[in-house]
């Protein structure tokens, strides 16, 4: 009799301790956090930059053409969060009746474009189809000053996300991708929430390639004979590859470039920035 009372009261001390184990299992579960949801990518989505001094250029001598480093005062502009898509690219090409400058040599955007694609960078775009995809919508290409700004923000740091490198961070060659990737897929984001400065596909700016106020550095390339591209690509070395760095190339040249967007702020919105900040 002793034993049966005995054996009972371990089952219940068994039953007991397991359903207090499930019950602390349980509230962890529900103290455990969500983890934050992404924000919903919107291509054509603009982000506000707000007016002010911000150190542009660098004083390391191996980009010398982007020598001296200095403080430059822009106002307040919009620029595109994200590159310009194929889906955006085709949707304008339709709509104007646009074929693009490649056309003619069957290596335009459209070799390019697949419905896999439909959010990843535009490609194979010269300076000429850049101006008038970004003139359709009211919009303009952003100077390299103003490109600078948006990536790196006030503290003239190397890379969108500060001064370390960080692998993966964003499409660069060491990702491994060798190719394009949709829009916002990487966290290669800058201190105004700008998309991919840094990785995917190089950016025309409207910007003529010369030499900054103070450079002393002799480039038989600088003049108004190719315009500026900024940011690396999917082919570069990121780590290579600071956020000063300038590239440049004939208005009409076919390649892996895309762009971005920009236009001006009016004195109400550029108001509201200042009191953001």
């Amino acid at each position: 009799m002793l034993r049966k009372v005995f054996s009972a009261i371990v089952v219940l001390v068994l039953v007991l301790a397991l359903a207090a184990c499930k019950k602390e299992e349980a509230t962890k579960v529900k103290e455990t956090p969500a983890a934050p949801e992404k924000p919903a990518i919107t291509p054509g989505e603009m982000v506000l930059i707000p007016a002010g001094e911000f150190i542009f250029g660098t004083t390391d001598k191996d980009f010398q053409t982007a020598n001296p480093q200095q403080k430059m005062n822009l106002p307040a502009f919009w620029i595109d969060k994200y590159e310009v898509t194929n889906s955006e690219f085709l949707d304008f090409a339709i709509k104007q009746g646009y074929s693009g400058e490649g056309a003619k040599e069957g290596k335009d955007w459209r070799a390019f474009f697949t419905p896999d694609k439909a959010r990843n960078p535009v490609i194979y775009i010269t300076w000429n189809d850049a101006v008038a995809y970004c003139k359709s919508l009211g919009k303009r290409l952003p100077t390299e000053v103003e490109w600078e700004k948006a990536a790196r923000g006030t503290d003239g740091r190397r890379f969108p996300w500060g001064d370390k490198w960080e692998p993966n961070r964003s499409n660069t060659f060491e990702a491994g991708l060798r190719n394009t990737a949709e829009i916002g897929k990487f966290e290669d984001v800058g201190p105004y929430g700008v998309y991919d400065m840094l990785g995917n596909v190089q950016e025309w700016t409207s910007s003529w390639y010369e030499p900054y106020k103070g450079n002393s550095y002799k480039d038989e390339n600088f003049g108004r004979r190719f315009r500026v591209l900024r940011g690396a690509s999917n082919y570069h070395y990121g780590a290579r590859f600071p956020l000063w760095a300038r590239s440049a190339y004939v208005p009409n040249y076919l390649s892996g470039f895309g762009c971005r967007c920009a236009k001006d702020a009016t004195p109400e919105e550029a108001a509201k920035a200042g009191q953001a900040k």
